[in-house]
């Protein structure tokens, strides 16, 4: 019988403090039965909850609810659970229905007796067998759409004499495009809003279209699971490091290579949390 064992795992956030991503690992007698990273939506309202900013708090709550699961549960029985107790949160603070800012966060989930992942929003996953890597990016078109925005503002200020050093201390791009990021919760799990369209574990109902299902063969070996602080989910967590060590030294701003809403801040050692996880088969 072949179970699941952790080879890899790390967790950087941007800066000092937890940070919103967490990292989950949940065995038993059998051995492991879930592996998760859980991203917290960053918050741009400020807003904080005993000390926790909204995209933590939403996280902490999907990882209880992921603790409270059945081994066996399947990918949609889970995301309604999650679900619930997103929306148990939001009742409890007091957090009205139409708030585009409530807590939110998104997950990528190995479920080894199962064999699959699921995944709901941005996070990537890699699939390794012996004939290579199987790719599956954590990004969303609004995103893509946004930071493309903020890029080209930023490139023309640039052009007009400013210095990268003054607009990484007041990122005129980001607040160019921060009304809409504080509205884009609007597109969450709407079927209706097409290709912009996205899912998130908001304590609001995740349409089919937006929980991923990625079945695992026999001839998959590892899984490896990242959030989008890294720009991959690599084979290896050196080989993420180095490819967002390259990116950050050649381009801080986020504006180049790999457009984001976000650059590198001032007192930051990256434009966002960072969470690796990789496992692998394991006879016995």
């Amino acid at each position: 019988m072949s179970g699941w064992v952790v080879a890899e795992q790390a967790q950087v956030p941007k800066r000092a403090g937890r940070g919103e991503d967490r990292l989950v690992v949940i065995g038993d007698d059998r051995g492991i039965r879930c592996v998760g990273i859980v991203d917290g939506a960053t918050d741009t309202s400020g807003r904080t909850y005993e000390g926790l900013s909204g995209g933590a708090l939403a996280a902490e709550c999907v990882v209880a609810s992921l603790r409270d699961l059945a081994a066996d549960t399947g990918p949609v029985a889970a995301v309604a659970a999650v679900t619930a107790g997103l929306a148990r949160l939001r009742r409890d603070w007091g957090i009205a229905e139409d708030d585009p800012l409530a807590p939110s966060a998104v997950a990528a989930v190995l479920l080894p007796r199962r064999q699959l992942v699921w995944r709901v929003g941005d996070v990537h996953v890699a699939l390794g067998r012996a004939s290579g890597w199987e790719h599956h990016r954590g990004d969303k078109a609004i995103d893509r759409v946004l930071a493309g925005a903020r890029a080209a503002y930023l490139h023309r200020l640039l052009a007009k004499g400013h210095s990268a050093a003054d607009l990484a201390r007041k990122d005129m791009g980001r607040a160019l495009v921060l009304p809409a990021l504080k509205r884009q919760s609007l597109l969450a799990n709407r079927e209706e809003a097409g290709p912009l369209g996205f899912g998130v574990l908001n304590g609001r109902r995740v349409p089919d279209r937006f929980v991923e299902v990625f079945p695992l063969d026999e001839e998959v070996l590892e899984v490896t699971l990242a959030s989008d602080g890294y720009l991959s989910a690599a084979g290896r967590l050196g080989q993420a490091e180095d490819e967002l060590a390259a990116s950050l030294r050649a381009d801080p701003m986020r504006i180049g290579a790999h457009p984001s809403t976000k650059g590198l801040a001032p007192g930051a050692i990256s434009f966002d949390d960072r969470t690796y996880i990789r496992v692998r088969r394991s006879a016995g």
